[in-house]
C-alpha cells in the first residue's frame, strides 16, 4: 500500500483564497535554465535522488513543452530572489479527456511550515481554472500531511477499486490519529 498511488479531483469552481506571507513572491516560469531550480527543489524535498535526475525529468515532462510550462508551472521565490517551492499547473488525461493537473506541488524543507503550502496550492489552482474546467492530482498514502491540505481545499477521493477503498481508509485513519 506504501507505493500505492491515490488520485483526487476537484471541480475549480470554488478556491480559497490564501495570502501569500511577506517576503515571498510568485513568479512564472520563464526560461528553461530555470530547470536547474526546479531540479535543487525538487531533489532537496526527496523526489529525486539527484539532481540530475530532476534536471532529466524537467526536460523530459516539462520543458519538453517550454512555451505550454511558461505559462504553468509556478515558482515560489523570497523577495531576495532565492527558490524555495514551485508547482505546476498542469493537464492530463483523465476518462479520455484532458483536465487540468495539479503536479509537482514542492517546498524546500527549510521552508516548510511557513504557511506556504496553501498559497502555494490555491495560486496554482487559479491557474489551472483559466484552462481548465476541472483538475485532478496524484499522492502517496506517506503524504498525509498534502492530503490534508488537499481535502481542505475540495478535492475528492476518487475510489474505483476495492485496493483503493483499503489505501483511503488507512489514509483516513491516520489522519483522524492528529
Amino acid at each position: 500500500m506504501e507505493h500505492q498511488s491515490l488520485y483526487m479531483i476537484h471541480d475549480l469552481k470554488t478556491i480559497p483564497d490564501y495570502p501569500l506571507p511577506d517576503g515571498f513572491e510568485f513568479s512564472l516560469l520563464t526560461r528553461e535554465e530555470e530547470g536547474i531550480q526546479w531540479a535543487k527543489i525538487t531533489t532537496a524535498t526527496g523526489e529525486f535522488p539527484d539532481e540530475l535526475r530532476a534536471l532529466k525529468r524537467f526536460r523530459a515532462e516539462l520543458a519538453a513543452t517550454l512555451n505550454t510550462a511558461q505559462e504553468r508551472v509556478i515558482f515560489l521565490k523570497t523577495a531576495n530572489g532565492k527558490y524555495v517551492g514551485t508547482a505546476s499547473a498542469w493537464f492530463g488525461k483523465w476518462n479520455d479527456e484532458t483536465i487540468g493537473r495539479l503536479h509537482w506541488v514542492e517546498i524546500i524543507p527549510e521552508c516548510q511550515g511557513h504557511k506556504l503550502g496553501r498559497p502555494l496550492i490555491a495560486a496554482s489552482l487559479r491557474l489551472l481554472k483559466q484552462h481548465h474546467g476541472k483538475a485532478y492530482l496524484k499522492t502517496q498514502p506517506r503524504s498525509p500531511a498534502a492530503i490534508h491540505l488537499y481535502l481542505d481545499f475540495g478535492f475528492k477521493p476518487v475510489i474505483h477499486a476495492a485496493d483503493e477503498k483499503r489505501a483511503w481508509n488507512h489514509v483516513f485513519h491516520e489522519l483522524n490519529k492528529h
